[in-house]
């Protein structure tokens, strides 16, 4: 089961995706269960006493409390960084205001079904991923980490450090490199000797550094810095691909 919500002051619009999305059900292996809002301030509502979705569509020109204005309420006031955020719009110039809420994709109206699809089934797979644990050894003991929990890997002498999002600190012997290898499939990419990081907690980067969701400034290596530039801004255009 798919939890997807809708949030336009469209109303025929809504009808519209709904449409489209219950098709695309119909054509898949997975039920959706859809839910539709007219307003930023009652999506909000709902989410804020412990409802959740797994994706949502949001418009960004909403009254009152606009569509990015949302996003950045759910990620930094629920601190929510699993839900996956399309936003749909009638213009295509808010890219760069929307980078730190890490948004899955971003449509133009009118929708076109082909595209929403391909943003569904991306959905799909990195609501599947987010669910994947890293493994690690210290002593005797495996122990299993959330990866979507996970902000970077520090490497700290024979010692890798696992920063978690709640602030806590995990640690074994082991190699960056290692770890870099195992979680080649996923978004984490190397900034500079002593740190691997994950690309969906970053919240904002210059050429020299990059920001993470706790706050946390990371510098980058200069021998880095040009390959990183590029991988972020690749990751950044995701969303207009689809």
């Amino acid at each position: 089961m798919l939890r997807i919500a809708i949030c336009d002051d469209d109303k025929q619009l809504c009808l519209e995706l709904k449409s489209m999305l219950n098709e695309i059900s119909e054509n898949s292996d997975e039920n959706f269960e859809i839910s539709t809002f007219y307003g930023g301030e009652e999506l909000y509502d709902f989410l804020e006493v412990g409802n959740r979705f797994d994706l949502i569509f949001l418009d960004i020109e909403l009254c009152e409390i606009n569509g990015v204005e949302v996003g950045r309420k759910i990620r930094e006031e629920l601190n929510d960084e699993l839900t996956q955020i399309v936003y749909i719009s009638g213009k295509d110039t808010y890219a760069m205001e929307l980078f730190d809420i890490r948004p899955l994709n971003f449509l133009v109206k009118p929708l076109v079904e082909d595209k929403v699809e391909l943003v569904v089934k991306r959905a799909r797979k990195l609501i599947k991923t987010t669910n994947q644990y890293y493994e690690y050894k210290a002593g005797n003991v495996y122990f299993n980490v959330l990866i979507s929990d996970i902000l970077y890997f520090e490497s700290s002498g024979r010692k890798v450090k696992i920063i978690l999002k709640d602030g806590e600190v995990k640690e074994y012997y082991g190699k960056l490199s290692e770890v870099e290898e195992k979680l080649k499939k996923n978004d984490f990419f190397s900034i500079h000797k002593s740190y691997l990081i994950n690309y969906n907690h970053v919240i904002e980067y210059t050429y020299e550094y990059v920001k993470m969701s706790n706050n946390e400034i990371l510098g980058i290596s200069q021998n880095n810095r040009k390959a990183v530039r590029e991988k972020l801004l690749q990751k950044k255009q995701r969303m207009r691909h689809v």
